[in-house]
C-alpha cells in the first residue's frame, strides 16, 4: 500500500523546486521567466541597410524630421473574433510621443521631412514562418527550425542546448500568436519620385496569449523605443511586468494635444477612420456635399 506521507513529501518537494525555479526566473534572458510570469515579453530587432547606416542618429538636440505613412492595423494568418483593436488615433498619439523622445519629430514647412516612416501594427496568428522571421529568426540563425529534423539539420539539432535562451524563446513563441509593431524608414526624397529605398526596419513583437491588445502595444513600443532605427545584432528580449503601470516619457517638446490630422501623415487606409490632413479635407468635402 502506498504511504500517503511519501506522496505528500514528494509533492512538497516538487512545489518547492518549482517555486525556486520561478523565483530565479526574474530576468528576460531566462526562459522560465516567460513560463511562470505573464509579463509582456517583448522581442525587438532592427535591420539596417547600407544606406541606413549612413543616416545620422537623431537626438533631442538634433532631431530627425519625418513624414509618416500610416499602415494601421493588419492581421496575418487566421483571424480571431472579438479582438480589442486599439483606436488608430490613440495609437498614433502614443507613437508620436515616443518617437519624439528618441529624436524623431514630425516635419513641417520650416523643417522639411528627411525620412518617410511607414508605421503599422497588427497580429500574427498560426503563421510560424512569418512570425519567426519577424522576430529576427534569420539573425538568431534558427530559421532552419521550420524545416524539421533532416540530414541537413541534424548537426544543428544536436547543438540546440548551446544556443541562447533568446533563440529558444523566439522559436517557441513563433508557434503562438503575436502582437506586432512595424516601423520602416525610407528615403523620403526618393519616395516622392516613386522610388523605394529602405533605410531601416524596426520590428517589435510579443506573444499575445492571455494579454489585452491595446495596453500590450503601449508596453511593447515603450520597451522597443531605445532600439528604434538602431541596428541590433540579433533579437533583443525584454519584459514588462503586468503590475507596472507607471509611464515615464522623459522630457519632450511635443505637446500633449497631438492631432494626427495636423501632422505630416498619409493614411494608407481610405476608410472613415483615416487620419492625416488629406483625410480631414476629404471628410470636410463630404460634409459640404
Amino acid at each position: 500500500m502506498r504511504c500517503p506521507c511519501r506522496t505528500t513529501l514528494f509533492s512538497q518537494v516538487v512545489i518547492e523546486l518549482l517555486g525556486a525555479c520561478a523565483a530565479n526566473a526574474a530576468g528576460p534572458g531566462n526562459f522560465l521567466a516567460w513560463y511562470f510570469q505573464r509579463d509582456v515579453q517583448v522581442i525587438t530587432v532592427t535591420d539596417m541597410t547600407d544606406e541606413g547606416r549612413k543616416l545620422r542618429r537623431p537626438s533631442k538636440e538634433a532631431p530627425l524630421y519625418y513624414e509618416a505613412l500610416v499602415l494601421g492595423y493588419r492581421e496575418y494568418g487566421r483571424s480571431i473574433a472579438n479582438m480589442d483593436v486599439p483606436d488608430k488615433r490613440e495609437m498614433l498619439k502614443f507613437i508620436v510621443k515616443l518617437l519624439a523622445d528618441e529624436g524623431y519629430y514630425p516635419g513641417s514647412e520650416k523643417n522639411m521631412p528627411e525620412v518617410l516612416l511607414a508605421i503599422g501594427w497588427g497580429f500574427i496568428n498560426e503563421r510560424p514562418g512569418l512570425a519567426l522571421h519577424f522576430m529576427g529568426g534569420d539573425k538568431a540563425d534558427v530559421m532552419w527550425e521550420l524545416q524539421g529534423l533532416s540530414v541537413a539539420t541534424a548537426v544543428r539539432a544536436l547543438t540546440r542546448n548551446f544556443r541562447s535562451s533568446t533563440a529558444d524563446f523566439i522559436v517557441d513563441a513563433a508557434g503562438d500568436s503575436l502582437f506586432i509593431i512595424s516601423i520602416q524608414a525610407f528615403d523620403r526624397e526618393l519616395a516622392t519620385q516613386g522610388i523605394t529605398r529602405l533605410l531601416w526596419h524596426t520590428k517589435v513583437s510579443a506573444p499575445a496569449q492571455g494579454l489585452a491588445m491595446a495596453p500590450s502595444y503601449r508596453k511593447m513600443f515603450r520597451e522597443a523605443a531605445p532600439f528604434l532605427g538602431r541596428e541590433t545584432g540579433g533579437p533583443v528580449w525584454t519584459h514588462v511586468p503586468e503590475r507596472r503601470e507607471v509611464i515615464e516619457f522623459g522630457e519632450m517638446r511635443v505637446l500633449d494635444a497631438i492631432d494626427p490630422d495636423h501632422l505630416p501623415i498619409t493614411d494608407a487606409d481610405d476608410g472613415p477612420d483615416a487620419v492625416g490632413p488629406r483625410a480631414k479635407e476629404r471628410r470636410e468635402m463630404q460634409k459640404a456635399e
